[in-house]
């Protein structure tokens, strides 16, 4: 790729209302499982947030959010959907990675991450959360796994390539474990949602791009459809599971 490719992935992903795969009922209905166990307003950190698509179901249903990327038209997206839902008391916006974010150690009571953990690594990242979350608080991160242990060989070389530390998803019960966290509960993301909440307005987006106006968001655009049909072969051997762990209260 030439070096005109990092900037155009954020200008690409901008276009779209949300920058991974999920949906607000999969928020809501995992926050929801949550509430009991959390303050009823509790303190949150959406970590990798792009435009908000998951910190303003989780300000909607209660948390005080802050959302942190590196990208600042993400977080003013972010900012405006709060003002246009009328939360943006509840949303404050920072720019900063997700290992050097600005919170206090055991400040937070909740942290959320969908679809971006894998840019600085699964156990980098739970356990900077960790020492960030309050005793009991409760991480919830997405990241793409493998279903099975026996990979076909087109997915195997395509995610050796893209992401050679994806692991099964034993393999990162494990892993958080290991750092600390009480495995409370895991759920997969349906490839219907996948295909409603993110496929189809990528789609929409690329069908809008030539490779004469806009060569670097074009390059972007056949990666995506590749990954796409990818996916379409090869869903119920790989896809995103939600984890949800617990700092220990003592």
């Amino acid at each position: 790729m030439n070096d005109a490719v990092p900037e155009a992935l954020f200008r690409f992903f901008e276009a779209l209302p949300r920058q991974g795969p999920g949906s607000e009922p999969v928020t809501r209905g995992l926050y929801d499982r949550l509430r009991d166990d959390l303050p009823s307003e509790p303190d949150a950190a959406d970590m990798g947030c792009g435009s908000g698509a998951a910190g303003i179901v989780l300000a909607g249903a209660g948390a005080r959010v802050t959302g942190i990327d590196v990208h600042r038209p993400f977080l003013d997206a972010f900012a405006a959907r709060a003002a246009r839902a009328g939360l943006a008391d509840r949303v404050t916006c920072r720019a900063a990675g997700m290992l050097e974010a600005g919170f206090g150690a055991g400040s937070l009571d909740l942290i959320w991450s969908e679809g971006a953990v894998f840019t600085v690594g699964f156990d980098a990242a739970l356990e900077t959360f960790r020492t960030l979350l309050k005793p009991g608080g409760f991480a919830v991160v997405s990241e793409c796994c493998w279903f099975q242990e026996a990979r076909p060989p087109e997915p195997a070389a395509f995610w050796a390539a893209n992401y050679p530390a994806m692991r099964g998803v034993g393999d990162n019960i494990l892993a958080a474990e290991r750092l600390g966290y009480r495995f409370h509960h895991a759920e997969i993301l349906p490839s219907r949602v996948w295909e409603e909440g993110f496929y189809a307005p990528m789609e929409a987006h690329m069908d809008t791009l030539s490779p004469d106006a806009d060569p670097a968001l074009w390059e972007i655009a056949l990666e995506c459809r590749a990954e796409i049909a990818l996916f379409r072969r090869w869903h119920t051997v790989y896809g995103y599971v939600f984890y949800v762990l617990r700092k220990p209260a003592g």
